[in-house]
């Protein structure tokens, strides 16, 4: 969507605050610029609808030149919020939302109907905001105005600098939150300027720590934190989030393993497969009398067998199934399923003794509980 090739930025003075940046930022992501102070982060994002000029190298967006059209039409067709927001005073609350495509010269009726559809949204009823002046207005607010207005004309990208940082705690945990369940509706490319670890953790797909106008670290937020690339990267994380992160680590597989039918190797099949049928199970495991694992049969090979009144589980059950130490890490498992079909490993304790089974649904369900107790959502 968003590309960065070689991009530098010096100044009159000399001052280079950007130096040499490559980076592609992807259609419908938030990607969030964090750093200290002086980091380059508003030069980057102001540089993508030449608010800022760059000096050296190329930005493209969906891969044409952000100088091969006019700035005017360029600067039109990208959402900007920013901190002091910027309502004009003298105009309504629908005003103030439609001036863009107003500007762009769209249908009056398309764009008004826009307006009252974006308030909505944002819970702002338009029947009691539309009419209002941004005077009218709380902070958050005026902000929600902001972030809508910046929506109006439907544009790709949104530029948003620093949105929240002049609201209060609570004002702006609730726009957070309302930007990300937002996204989910709208998926535009979301490039966020933010100070906040905290913010940037919560609402970002991708992080981009800078300093000194280069990147440090450039990845997902469970991925920076599980794996901060340096020390300057975990002091600005800060110790006490990389603490508070490694309590929220992937589960034990104690905790998660499930228990599948089991049964002896001598069973025949039509039993066998009453008690797949019976129990709703994909698997039945094999183990001895000290229920030590021996093997596993799948549903599917007892039913392509069962016609055979002479087989037993033994006949058909795989044992050169790889098997997962109770004692070892959930990400662990993760790797050994990504790699093979069956879809299942057995658990076992001390002496083989079986103890579950860990499946991909399991995992998939973990995973998806920690991406949105992460968003908040």
């Amino acid at each position: 969507m968003i590309k960065f090739e070689n991009v530098s930025k010096t100044y009159n003075n000399g001052f280079k605050a950007i130096k040499n940046l490559n980076l592609h930022i992807k259609k419908g992501e938030i990607f969030v610029l964090i750093g200290p102070s002086g980091c380059g982060k508003t030069t980057t994002m102001k540089m993508i609808n030449r608010l800022i000029e760059l000096t050296e190298g190329a930005i493209y967006i969906n891969g044409k030149s952000i100088y091969e059209q006019d700035v005017v039409e360029l600067r039109r067709n990208i959402g900007y919020v920013i901190q002091q927001i910027g309502l004009l005073p003298h105009m309504t609350i629908a005003e103030n939302v439609a001036l863009v495509p107003k500007l762009k010269k769209q249908d009056k009726k398309i764009y008004t109907d826009k307006v009252d559809e974006l308030l909505n949204m944002v819970g702002l009823d338009p029947k009691i905001y539309s009419n209002k002046y941004p005077s009218e207005l709380s902070g958050g607010q005026q902000q929600r105005i902001g972030v809508i207005r910046a929506l109006a004309a439907d544009p790709p990208i949104i530029l948003m600098d620093e949105p929240f940082s002049a609201l209060d705690p609570i004002s702006r945990e609730q726009l957070q939150n309302e930007l990300i369940k937002l996204q989910v509706a709208i998926q535009k490319t979301i490039v966020f300027v933010t100070h906040d670890m905290d913010e940037a953790l919560k609402i970002a797909d991708r992080i981009c720590i800078m300093k000194e106008g280069q990147i440090v670290q450039l990845c997902t937020p469970d991925k920076l934190i599980r794996h901060p690339a340096n020390s300057f990267v975990r002091d600005f994380i800060g110790e006490h989030r990389l603490k508070q992160a490694s309590k929220q680590n992937l589960p034990e597989l104690k905790n998660i393993i499930t228990k599948p039918i089991v049964a002896t190797e001598d069973k025949d099949l039509i039993k066998a497969m009453k008690m797949l049928y019976k129990n709703k199970c994909e698997y039945i495991v094999i183990v001895d009398k000290y229920y030590k694992f021996i093997g596993i049969v799948k549903a599917w090979d007892i039913y392509n067998n069962c016609k055979n009144k002479d087989m037993i589980l033994k006949d058909i059950m795989k044992t050169d199934v790889h098997k997962l130490s109770i004692n070892r890490k959930l990400e662990h498992a993760i790797e050994i399923l990504s790699k093979t079909d069956s879809g299942c490993l057995p658990v076992v304790g001390e002496n083989e003794k079986f103890k579950g089974i860990i499946t991909n649904d399991i995992i998939v369900k973990v995973l998806t509980d920690r991406i949105i107790e992460r968003r908040a959502i």
